[in-house]
C-alpha cells in the first residue's frame, strides 16, 4: 500500500513536465480528435507513469465534464478494466473539457483540454 497522502478535493497540476512520479501517474491524460462533425475524448490515468491496477489500489471511475457540466461518466473495476475509456461527443470547437479521475487511495485528480 502506498504511504501518499489521502487528499481531499480536486488535485490539478499546473506543470507536468516537472512533476513528480505520484502526480504524473494519477494525473489524466486528454486526447481529442474528429470524427465527422463530432470528437472522440479519451481518457487514461497512468499514461505518464504506470498507476496500480489492484484490488488495494486503482481508479474507481473517469468523468467528463464539458465546462462545469457532468456530461459523461465509466466506473471501473480493479484488474478486470484499464483506466482508458473514450466517449463520442458533439461539442463546440473552444469547448473546454475537463477529465476526472478517482483513485480509491489517493482522491479526485483533473486534467483540462481544449476541443
Amino acid at each position: 500500500m502506498s504511504d501518499a497522502p489521502v487528499l481531499s478535493g480536486v488535485q490539478m497540476v499546473a506543470d507536468l513536465e516537472s512533476a513528480g512520479d505520484f502526480e504524473k501517474k494519477h494525473t489524466p491524460w486528454i486526447a481529442i480528435e474528429a470524427e465527422g462533425d463530432r470528437t472522440r475524448v479519451t481518457i487514461e490515468t497512468g499514461h505518464h507513469v504506470p498507476h496500480p491496477n489492484q484490488p488495494d489500489h486503482y481508479f474507481q471511475w473517469i468523468g467528463l465534464y464539458a465546462g462545469e457540466a457532468p456530461i459523461a461518466r465509466s466506473d471501473l473495476s480493479p484488474v478486470a478494466t484499464e483506466p482508458s475509456v473514450s466517449f463520442l461527443v458533439s461539442l463546440d470547437p473552444g469547448t473546454v473539457v475537463r477529465a476526472l479521475a478517482h483513485c480509491n487511495l489517493h482522491g479526485i485528480w483533473a486534467a483540462e483540454a481544449v476541443v
